[in-house]
């Protein structure tokens, strides 16, 4: 079996994960819910303008920074963002220990030197 198609047979193998399914369903219910996804899409429209100011050497206006903030604080006690957000950390986390166990497999002896 090639490298290639081993990969594949991981990526399978990850769909099945309790993380990944996790991930799954709280993005639908994500998408279902229309005042997550605006308050999402609201924020990083925020961010862009933000970053994109910066990147300009211009400070965000203090309105900026109050949308940004107020909208953060909305964010923070949606329960269907929090459950996407805590199901995002736990699928990367996940993911941190799979990319570490290739590692090993890759390079074992230097995990013996750490």
């Amino acid at each position: 079996m090639s490298v290639i198609e081993k990969a594949k047979e991981l990526g399978q193998e990850i769909r099945k994960t309790e993380e990944y399914q996790e991930l799954e369903r709280v993005s639908e219910n994500m998408q279902d819910d229309s005042e997550a996804s605006q308050m999402i899409k609201e924020i990083q429209e925020l961010q862009q303008q933000i970053q994109f100011a910066q990147q300009s050497g211009v400070q965000p206006s203090e309105e900026q920074i109050q949308q940004f903030n107020d909208l953060k604080s909305k964010m923070d006690t949606n329960l269907t963002i929090q459950a996407y957000a805590r199901a995002q950390n736990e699928f990367s986390e996940f993911m941190q220990k799979v990319n570490s166990s290739i590692s090993e497999g890759i390079n074992p002896d230097a995990q013996k030197e750490t």
